[in-house]
């Protein structure tokens, strides 16, 4: 994935808004720029609640 060209990434208010947007207008009105920095963000919050415990792995396969 990559951020916006302008590499900046979203704010809250623009993440609530992109999720509103999906509610009532559907994907298909959000801007590819917009809907790849939404996903990331997503990505991101995720990383930062996955734990070891929850199965989040943090090295390489071949080190297991």
């Amino acid at each position: 994935m990559t951020l916006p060209s302008d590499g900046r990434k979203l704010d809250e208010n623009e993440i609530y808004s992109i999720k509103n947007a999906v509610k009532e207008a559907g994907i298909q009105q959000i801007h590819p720029e917009k809907m790849e920095a939404y996903a990331e963000s997503m990505v991101q919050k995720l990383k930062g609640n996955a734990t070891n415990a929850q199965g989040w792995r943090t090295t390489s396969a071949l080190n297991e």
